[in-house]
């Protein structure tokens, strides 16, 4: 019965991934060649996984339900991005130039004071 409930999650899951993917419209974003490639190998790995459960070729073990949770987790991200993967794949820290590191705590605190 889990393996059942798991595998139809992760038919339905594979399905948001391909079809946002498939629907996404730039709207002026930059593009980028990488990005576009990995979204079409994203597609089609979540079209292959959808082809192999309807075959019956696959079937998710109950063992296996953090990968569908992982496999849930990047589907709402997908949602929540509108399609874009590369704000999926961006990171939200800021870039450290290593200020602090060459010129210590006392540099830094006194380029406040200045300021």
């Amino acid at each position: 019965m889990d393996s059942l409930v798991l595998t139809q999650v992760t038919f339905w899951l594979c399905l948001v991934i391909f079809l946002r993917l498939f629907t996404y419209r730039r709207s002026g974003a930059r593009f980028r060649r990488g990005v576009s490639l990995v979204a079409v190998l994203v597609m089609g790995c979540a079209g292959q996984t959808m082809i192999s459960i309807l075959q019956g070729s696959l079937h998710m073990q109950p063992q296996s339900w953090p990968l569908v949770v992982l496999l849930a987790v990047f589907a709402c991200a997908i949602w929540r991005s509108r399609g874009n993967l590369a704000a999926v794949l961006k990171s939200e820290s800021p870039r450290w130039d290593g200020a602090e590191r060459r010129h210590g705590p006392v540099f830094r605190e006194r380029r406040v004071v200045r300021r």
